[in-house]
């Protein structure tokens, strides 16, 4: 095989405009790159890019080729988005529709020997689905978002890039995968699948690959399947097959003898090691025609769903799945780079998390994505990509999403982090949302059976049968009630639960319920002054003022924000104290709901928040910001995700501590309970419980009533600690605050806070903090100073001072620098 690389410039032309475009890439960065266009991220500038999604646009290179391999020649093309024609000098190649499928075109009658040119011509994405729209023979409902673009749920394609409620609407389009010309003898390898059996007992596993093979011609062709290890094989065999033109069905049983088992990240953490054994899986024509390799590990992955359950369990152990949901890192692909997806998929290992929720709106993410998801042990909840809306199921379409998946389950299948593949986002809860469904129901219910059901579901059993099938998020399950909706229903599958943000009730909602699985739920903030400095003019520095309210795509989102505020707070004085406020009432939400429902274990086996990233600057639910800045949200989750960890509220007229355990071992956990007033001086006498805590266990290790407090609410705060050994010697702390009141009705102290900064490495300082009164939502920032803090929002009290780290991103600090840049604000600060 011989593989040409067609990535590289390209001339970009289109509504009067040329400039050089890189393939892989989008056209809206070219035009940006090349000075056309504004910065559609600053101000309002989204709204003056609106004409590029609304245009037809071309690429064109030319190339040398060289005619020197019998067989055939093909193009292939991977994300392509959306309509497009191919043309190889002047000659049409082909063309296609749907942004998540691989095209191969078989060009070998009209490629040259020598020069040739090359033409790639894209129709407007916007125009096609309207178009569409007006074909329907009956309305097919979507959701509408302040900006956004008509019928995308007619196109395959992202569908957020139509508009989405925390991100632009910005209808990209160019060629964001690999493209290139292979030209083969005999055939190609079409798609490779693994699946595994490990006998009882035993410590050896048996790899079986299924191979579709591609034939020009009738022969008896081998192939050699090796499973590696790193440079080494570990297993090999070399098989010979009769094939016969077109798709031929291949397959080889490989036994690996006691291989390294694939672990959750919470797992690698626990044991020490950085991140999993990843094996390679090649399979070759013997004569090296084509091959393909695949990276694979070792593990069982399954779910109980007995009863209403939702719990994953890895090489047999149940997993409690604590995490977020992802949308794609950018709305401009160009800037989807494997640097950034790292940065995040990392962030979120360093929070504790074990499991990340691709979620149904967004694209099947790019190779190195998965492989990341791989080596660190972070689980990969799949949706198949529909979110929101009701779509067509006519032939073509239908025919159009069962070729998607066709590439799409298979390439992904041997990726051992993948845990269930989920037919959707919320479209069953879309079927109780619009009038035109309302009046007539059967007909929608009928056309989401035949896509979901008939196909998307099909091809989920037909390419990856060992994998747990979900058919919908939020739903009740795979048995008689798939049609549930679980938005306001606990008692079975996954829950997704906004009545705190969309319906603005208090934080204490999240404890009314008692989910089986919530793989949503979401409060929003703003990102730091830092940030909005990137995208808000100066004299708009206002959380009404028309830049700051455009970046918020939640309607009436800015308005939650601040009435929380007096819900909560005393109000907040000035505009970088409002920033503060509004990210500790997100963390403070976040929290209250991942502490309560990791308290009721095994009852809840998981929590998947709404957001993790953002894909432009704005006001939302993500706990990392654009620039990859935490906000306090993440720094929130590391300490509710941390797996021994203490959890203080009041519910049912009492207060109670908790010791929760994630480890494999069990603790026993030492809980001193404080009961100080905010003077720092005891309110009340401490208590020091001890308890042991079995592996993966909860236990409740103290109660009081709340008619039994030994002062008046507004006086007095409660603090733990938590001093937990585990039996093979490992330590763990941990701390939690609660307030009896609200925090509007204490008379909090304004505390004077000493910092004092020391080098450990050149990239890396420690940061001490110590305090004369109590002081409460701790939190530091270094602006201008990019990096992270091992800790951060936190109850600082005059018994306890506070070291942490601080890591810079890029290059050295020193301390002195750290020191010079860091500021600290408290609860007490933000207010007169």
């Amino acid at each position: 095989m011989k593989i040409l690389s067609l990535s590289g410039n390209y001339e970009l032309s289109g509504a009067g405009k040329k400039c050089t475009a890189v393939i892989p890439g989008d056209f809206h960065s070219a035009l940006l790159n090349a000075g056309i266009i504004p910065d559609p991220y600053y101000g309002e500038n989204e709204v003056k890019v609106q004409w590029i999604g609304q245009t037809d646009w071309s690429i064109r290179r030319s190339f040398l080729f060289k005619k020197d391999t019998p067989g055939r020649t093909y193009l292939v093309l991977t994300d392509a988005d959306t309509f497009f024609t191919v043309f190889i000098n002047g000659k049409k190649a082909g063309s296609g529709n749907n942004m998540f499928r691989r095209w191969r075109f078989d060009v070998t009658k009209i490629i040259s020997d020598g020069t040739n040119t090359l033409e790639i011509r894209f129709e407007s994405a916007e125009k096609k689905a309207a178009a569409e729209g007006k074909k329907l023979p009956y309305p097919v409902p979507y959701s509408r978002y302040p900006i956004s673009s008509p019928f995308r749920n007619l196109v395959r394609k992202a569908q957020c890039h139509g508009g989405w409620d925390w991100g632009p609407c910005l209808m990209v389009s160019g060629i964001y995968g690999d493209i290139q010309l292979e030209s083969v003898a005999d055939g190609y390898i079409d798609t490779v699948t693994v699946r595994y059996k490990n006998p009882k007992g035993s410590r050896n596993w048996t790899a079986a690959a299924a191979v579709k093979y591609y034939a020009f011609g009738t022969a008896d062709k081998k192939f050699n399947f090796t499973i590696s290890d790193e440079n080494t094989a570990v297993a090999s065999e070399t098989k010979s097959f009769p094939v016969v033109p077109g798709i031929n069905e291949l397959s080889a049983a490989l036994t690996v003898k006691n291989p390294e088992l694939w672990r959750t990240s919470d797992e690698l953490a626990e044991l020490g090691l950085k991140e999993n054994k990843i094996y390679r899986l090649t399979v070759e024509s013997e004569d090296g025609d084509y091959s393909v390799t695949k990276e694979i590990a070792f593990r069982t992955i399954d779910a109980d769903t007995k009863n209403g359950a939702l719990c994953f369990r890895v090489n047999g152990r149940a997993v409690f799945a604590k995490g977020a949901n992802w949308i794609p890192a950018d709305a401009l692909p160009s800037r989807q780079t494997d640097e950034k997806i790292r940065s995040l998929l990392t962030a979120a290992v360093q929070a504790n998390m074990n499991m990340i929720r691709v979620w149904g709106g967004g694209q099947f993410e790019r190779d190195s994505f998965y492989g990341l998801c791989d080596r660190m042990g972070l689980l990969v909840w799949h949706d198949c990509m529909f979110a929101c809306a009701m779509y067509p199921a006519d032939e073509e379409f239908l025919k159009n999403v069962e070729a998607e998946l066709s590439y799409q389950i298979p390439r992904l299948q041997t990726h051992p982090s993948i845990a269930l593949w989920c037919g959707n986002n919320e479209n069953i809860g879309a079927l109780n949302w619009f009038s035109e469904i309302k009046a007539n129901h059967d007909l929608y219910l009928i056309d989401y059976d035949r896509l979901y059901h008939g196909v998307v579901e099909k091809a989920v059993r037909t390419y990856d049968p060992d994998r747990l099938w979900w058919p919908s998020s939020p739903c009740a399950g795979t048995g008689m009630d798939t049609f549930k909706d679980n938005w306001h229903s606990d008692d079975s599958g996954d829950m997704h639960f906004w009545s705190v943000w969309h319906e603005k009730k208090s934080f204490s909602e999240y404890l009314t319920i008692q989910p089986r699985f919530v793989s949503e739920f979401g409060y929003e903030a703003f990102p730091s002054v830092e940030e909005i400095k990137t995208y808000v003019p100066e004299d708009q520095m206002n959380l009404t003022s028309p830049v700051m309210e455009f970046h918020q795509r939640s309607v009436g989102g800015n308005s939650i924000i601040l009435e929380n505020f007096s819900r909560c707070f005393r109000f907040p004085e000035g505009f970088s104290n409002m920033i503060y406020l509004s990210q500790v009432q997100q963390a403070l939400a976040i929290k209250t709901a991942v502490s309560y429902w990791r308290s009721l274990r095994p009852h809840c086996s998981g929590t998947l928040y709404w957001q993790l990233n953002d894909v432009w600057p704005d006001a939302s639910w993500s706990s990392i910001e654009y620039s990859g800045k935490w906000k306090l949200l993440h720094y929130a989750m590391k300490d509710a995700f941390a797996p021994v960890s203490i959890v203080l509220y009041e519910k049912d007229g009492a207060y109670k501590a908790f010791v929760l355990n994630d480890t494999m071992k069990p603790v026993d956990a030492t809980v001193k309970i404080h009961l100080p007033g905010f003077d720092g001086k005891p309110a009340g006498q401490p208590v020091t419980v001890h308890a042991a805590v079995g592996s993966d266990k909860v236990s409740k290790v103290w109660e009081l009533k709340t008619n039994k407090l030994p002062c008046l609410p507004q006086d007095c705060f409660m603090y733990a600690e938590l001093d937990a050994l585990s039996k093979d010697g490992k330590k763990y702390e941990a701390d939690d605050t609660c307030f009896p009141a609200l925090y509007k009705q204490c008379a909090l102290s304004q505390a004077k806070i000493t910092i004092q900064t020391a080098q450990i490495k050149p990239d890396v300082c420690s940061v001490r903090l110590t305090s004369d009164a109590p002081a409460f939502f701790t939190a530091l920032d270094s602006p201008g100073l990019p990096g992270t803090f091992s800790r951060n929002m936190f109850t600082l009290t005059p018994e306890k001072p506070v070291t942490l780290t601080f890591t810079a991103k890029e290059g050295e600090i020193t301390a002195e620098q750290l020191r010079q840049a860091l500021t600290v604000t408290t609860l007490r600060d933000s207010y007169k």
